[in-house]
Formats: C-alpha cells, structure tokens, sequence
C-alpha cells in the first residue's frame, strides 16, 4: 500500500512539473521573451541601419571588415565615390579605430576630416562625440 501511495505522489508531483513548465513556455513566448526597448535603444543607430550604402556593396564591406585596417582602407579607396554620408562617415570611423592600432597619428587625422564634414545632429555624430576624446591633439 505504501508504494502505490508513493507512486500516486511521484505522479502527481511530475504533472505539477509538467503544467508548471507549460505555465512558463506560454507566458514567456516571442514576445515575452525580448524586453521592450527602451527609448535610448530606438534612437540608437547602428552601422547597418544608416542610408548611404547600395546594396551590392554590403557583402564586399563586411569582408574587407573582418580583413582589418588595411583591407577596409583598400575598399573605401575603391568605393567611397559609392557611398553617402551618413553611411560613409560611420564606415570611416569604423576605419579609425581599426587603423588607431598602427598609425595613431593617420587615425586622428582621419578622424579629424570626418569629424570636420560631420554636421551636429546627424546619427554620427553622437560617435563622433564619444570617439573625440580618443583623437585629441
């Protein structure tokens, strides 16, 4: 008798299990799983979300990217003419900081250009305050 008694509670223990785990996987689905964004996110760009870049070039930026400095120096001296303010400006100082690494002296000059064309207000210019300190003189 005792272990039909335990086995009952084995079982019902197990289905609390069960319909706790299906409590948590319906009140934490899709849209529950992610956290609203807060205000400072919305506004945040990124690199990818900024007008300027035609499509058939994303592919050839993102591998010269992850190829460094030198390669990414090489694609904007090919593709620059190609690309538009605000995108071309958030890809330069992609460039600076990557060439910050070796030439600290080109890096501030470049971003001093960047910075120059750069009106307050735009999407990267919030960067450009924040990379500022960096590249004083």
């Amino acid at each position: 008798m005792k272990a039909l008694i335990a086995i009952f509670f084995a079982l019902v223990g197990v289905y609390l299990f069960m319909e706790l785990v299906g409590f948590y996987r319906r009140t934490s689905g899709p849209e529950g799983s992610q956290p609203a964004a807060t205000s400072s996110e919305v506004h945040t760009p990124t690199g990818d979300s900024l007008p300027g870049l035609p499509p058939f070039l994303e592919t050839s930026l993102a591998q010269a990217q992850q190829q460094g400095a030198e390669e990414l120096g090489k694609w904007l001296k090919a593709w620059s003419k190609q690309v538009q303010d605000p995108r071309l400006a958030w890809i330069e100082l992609d460039y600076v900081v990557l060439l910050n690494l070796k030439d600290h002296k080109a890096a501030r000059e470049r971003f001093l250009q960047i910075k120059a064309r750069t009106p307050p207000g735009t999407p990267v210019f919030d960067r450009i305050q924040k990379l500022d300190s960096a590249y004083e003189q």
